[in-house]
């Protein structure tokens, strides 16, 4: 049984008083040798998005569904709210995913569900999600300087024909005559 200042039992040792006199404490140079190597460890395997990877994959695969960029398109073009573009994008893009190669010629995949547009890095996995409300913004910069679409869908790409109102005339009836 262990005795605790003040006279008390703990059977346990738990308040034991530990001794750092037998510790080998490393010397500062030690310390900023182990912070360094940390560091360039953090460093060489950390894996970050650029604004033009992010644009790459949205230009080259749009949602992955025939005239899915289209249909982005004029969602921008017809709904100013953005609340409400990235929940149509989200249901735009759905569930499912791609093998993707990455600007610096590594490779990974991308994959998409309801939370947003997820970024693997092979070989180490290290994943970045980017939600549906950043996928938006990124679009719409895309689109507003003309950076979404490729020289060949340009090409390709029909707006929609603006809604026109049409009035209609119609010769007054006979009823009307004698009014």
């Amino acid at each position: 049984m262990y005795k605790r200042q003040g006279g008390r039992s703990d059977p346990d040792g738990t308040d034991l008083q530990l001794s750092f006199f037998n510790l080998s404490i490393p010397t500062e140079a030690q310390q900023i040798e182990a912070i360094d190597r940390a560091e360039n460890e953090k460093s060489s395997s950390a894996f970050s998005l650029s604004q033009a990877e992010i644009e790459h994959e949205l230009r080259k695969h749009g949602s992955g569904f025939q005239d899915g960029k289209q249909r982005i398109i004029e969602l921008y073009q017809t709904q100013p709210d953005k609340k409400l573009r990235a929940k149509a994008l989200a249901k735009e893009y759905g569930i499912g995913g791609h093998s993707h190669d990455f600007l610096d010629g590594s490779s990974g995949f991308v994959n998409h569900d309801w939370k947003g547009l997820e970024f693997d890095h092979y070989p180490d996995h290290q994943k970045i999600t980017l939600k549906w409300a950043q996928v938006e913004q990124y679009i719409d910069l895309m689109i507003q300087s003309d950076r979404y679409l490729t020289d060949k869908e340009k090409e390709h790409y029909t707006p929609p024909s603006p809604v026109s109102t049409c009035l209609l005339y119609t010769s007054p009836s006979p009823r009307d005559a004698h009014e």
